[in-house]
């Protein structure tokens, strides 16, 4: 998976993991290990007041998530 912030905004990216992963939001950011309005405030639109930029770690660790569930 060579998704990144410069490809693709991070909408798209966890939006795409949660598909793949057959995830809802609050399962997902169990996983994560984060709270669901965390999570929330990452996915909306970056225009708007809660939006929330991830840090670069956590990109990492979804890539890595979703490259251990493929094997």
């Amino acid at each position: 998976m060579k998704e990144d912030k410069d490809t693709v905004n991070q909408q798209e990216f966890l939006r795409d993991a949660m598909r793949r992963l057959d995830m809802t939001r609050e399962k997902f950011a169990e996983r994560l290990g984060t709270k669901k309005r965390r999570l929330d405030n990452w996915l909306v639109p970056s225009e708007s007041s809660e939006f929330r930029e991830m840090d670069e770690m956590v990109w990492k660790f979804v890539r890595e998530i979703l490259t251990n569930e493929k094997k």
